[in-house]
């Protein structure tokens, strides 16, 4: 095969290949040839400039993740260190969370991202921050709240990460909360 024979001569015979010659006119018999001409820039400046606004967006929804549980662990701490007191303190809300509790925090920052790049950014993300991910989309299909973006967000993880999560069994009973939750909230909104 073609394929196999470029991978052992250590070429590249990718998809994007394959249609820039079949663009161009060529046949599969020259991929000798390679990409001696500056083939390998991008067909156009937007699908960069797309992918760059995908990984951007989507260390967005990782800050947003760590900040959140930043919050959640501070203020547990404050919870347990308040407690036995006479007079709890009361805890000021965290700026950098624009003063909202963690998990619509999170819901803002994914309702930041464009429509057509959600999904992109949602891929940039490692296996523990989708885990943590899929918990705030649990809790804010739970409230109520952003129930269209959370349950988009929760089919495409499930779709682009299906065999990891089906290898661990603590995200496969979250799943299973949220397919639960996304079927009573959108039951509860039909006329």
């Amino acid at each position: 095969d073609k394929a196999e024979a470029a991978a052992a001569r250590g070429e590249e015979g990718g998809t994007a290949n394959v249609l820039r010659r079949r663009g161009r006119g060529e046949d599969d018999d020259d991929d000798e040839k390679g990409d001696e001409a500056g083939e390998d820039r991008p067909q156009s400046e937007a699908a960069v400039r797309r992918s760059v606004l995908s990984v951007s967006s989507g260390d967005r929804i990782a800050e947003a993740l760590e900040a959140a549980d930043q919050e959640t662990r501070e203020a547990s701490a404050f919870v347990r260190s308040q407690r036995g007191k006479e007079r709890p303190a009361k805890r000021s809300p965290n700026p950098l969370l624009l003063g909202m509790e963690p998990t619509p925090y999170v819901l803002w920052v994914l309702r930041t991202v464009k429509p057509a790049e959600l999904e992109q950014s949602l891929l940039v993300l490692p296996l523990g921050h989708v885990e943590r991910l899929i918990a705030r989309l649990i809790s804010n299909l739970k409230d109520g709240r952003g129930v269209e973006v959370c349950a988009r967000a929760a089919a495409f993880l499930i779709r682009a990460h299906q065999n990891q999560i089906g290898d661990r069994g603590k995200t496969t009973m979250m799943m299973k909360k949220a397919t639960r939750r996304e079927r009573i909230v959108l039951s509860r909104r039909r006329p």
